[in-house]
């Protein structure tokens, strides 16, 4: 790797297996130098965040108006692709929010996506069931659980809370305003083929109506 001799600033340092590292500028482009002048990461970058802020040992670089990952040897983990690369840990251990192209996904501490960026909205585990997370995308809704499966297929345009009408069953609804129930394994355990469904409050049983 060559040496760095003509930049206009060190903008920061920080320690990486007992050297300095230092921010650099050049021509309003960012990189990274080690306390020998060497470069670690090529100036060509419009930010470099200071390492370990997101991620152990790796730093949020951006070029233009995308982000991506590099770590302290220069290795790229992740392209700068991403729009919004937001904290760890914030939705679920290991994983980080994303967006590319207007979508929302997930990162996990690899790197890798674990939830393609492809929804317009994402909620929260526990809102519904405990280890799953409510997607939307094109006004449709569904969920995946903490491994990135999806449990129920986007394609519902309303689900209701668990236990509202019957323990452990939600009621859904699709484009055609018909309903249904799923369960907690994400299975239709009432197809989604009623105009109308009330619960025999004192029976704590369901009547359905289907035309």
């Amino acid at each position: 790797m060559k040496a760095f001799y003509s930049y206009a600033a060190l903008a920061l340092c920080t320690v990486s297996f007992g050297q300095k590292l230092f921010i650099v500028s050049s021509d309003e482009k960012f990189g990274v130098i080690n306390e020998n002048g060497v470069e670690i990461i090529p100036a060509k970058y419009t930010s470099v965040d200071d390492f370990d802020k997101l991620h152990a040992n790796w730093s949020k670089v951006g070029l233009n108006t995308l982000y991506g990952f590099i770590d302290k040897k220069g290795k790229i983990i992740i392209e700068p692709k991403y729009e919004v690369i937001n904290s760890y840990n914030t939705y679920n251990e290991g994983w980080a929010l994303v967006q590319k192209d207007g979508k929302f996904g997930f990162i996990n501490d690899l790197g890798k996506e674990i939830v393609a960026p492809v929804y317009d909205k994402v909620g929260n585990f526990g809102d519904y069931v405990k280890d799953w997370l409510l997607v939307e995308a094109n006004g449709l809704k569904g969920f995946v659980d903490k491994e990135g499966n999806v449990i129920v297929p986007v394609k519902y345009v309303d689900i209701e809370k668990f236990d509202n009408i019957r323990k452990n069953w939600a009621l859904v609804k699709d484009r055609k305003d018909k309903l249904g129930f799923i369960d907690k394994t994400g299975k239709e355990v009432i197809p989604v083929v009623y105009d109308n469904i009330e619960a025999f409050v004192k029976k704590k049983s369901v009547i359905a109506d289907v035309n």
